[in-house]
């Protein structure tokens, strides 16, 4: 536990610099759900949903920030399990933004990554690379100019004590856009901590803290999204293992 806390310290600290520079500060929550079943000994394929509710309405420098949905992400992928410590997995991701509302856009987006897993006693550590070829909806011109981005996150988590259902889990991910329409080379940062309890074999529950910040314009202003984050996510093995 100790260790946890210690972890969020880190990152909450990491980001102290973006908490003074930030100018647009929300909050809201994040229903996310996530299911995986085996296909071999080897594959498996994963679904992945969620959407980002604003849910309180903010007015900032004389203009009001109405409380709506702001992305619906839907995320299908294929894993490969080279061994117990690298996995490798490919996606085609649908995102729209602000899609309950006129000014909504859409983003069809490719992405390859690498996943690198090893074990301190108990704790488990997680890095992820990860590659994203990015095609976003321009709708004034209705073209979809491409970008490319790329995201590393680590990520840690252990169960309370041996044998315990609970667990804790935390994850930093850092942006940056490399090619294509930005507005900084480092565009964004997720951080994480959360708790979640093991309902069987199968399936968990998970709720925590997610803080996501993005510059958002080319003078650098920065916004907040504080986040109550919620999934449930299940894992079936079709094939014995």
């Amino acid at each position: 536990m100790r260790i946890f806390l210690n972890i969020i310290a880190l990152f909450l600290l990491g980001n102290i610099a973006t908490l003074e520079a930030q100018n647009l500060v929300f909050f809201g929550t994040i229903p996310t759900f996530s299911h995986t079943f085996g296909l071999s000994e080897q594959w498996d394929f994963n679904f992945f949903a969620s959407t980002t509710i604003d849910a309180i309405p903010m007015r900032f420098n004389e203009v009001n920030y109405p409380a709506k949905d702001l992305q619906l992400y839907i995320q299908p992928s294929v894993i490969y399990r080279l061994n117990p410590a690298w996995s490798f997995a490919a996606s085609y991701t649908y995102q729209r933004n602000n899609p309950i509302t006129d000014d909504y856009s859409n983003e069809h987006r490719l992405w390859e990554q690498a996943t690198f897993t090893h074990f301190l006693e108990t704790v488990r550590f997680s890095h992820r690379l990860r590659v994203e070829e990015r095609f976003m909806e321009n709708r004034q011109t209705e073209e979809y100019p491409f970008a490319l981005r790329l995201r590393y996150q680590f990520s840690v988590s252990a169960p309370f004590h041996e044998q315990s259902p609970w667990y804790w889990t935390a994850y930093n991910e850092w942006y940056a856009s490399v090619v294509g329409a930005r507005n900084a080379d480092y565009s964004e940062n997720w951080t994480y901590a959360g708790v979640g309890y093991n309902l069987n074999q199968t399936t968990r529950l998970e709720a925590g803290y997610l803080l996501q910040f993005f510059v958002r314009d080319a003078a650098k202003d920065i916004r907040m999204l504080n986040l109550l984050q919620v999934m449930i996510a299940t894992n079936i093995p079709v094939f014995s293992r």
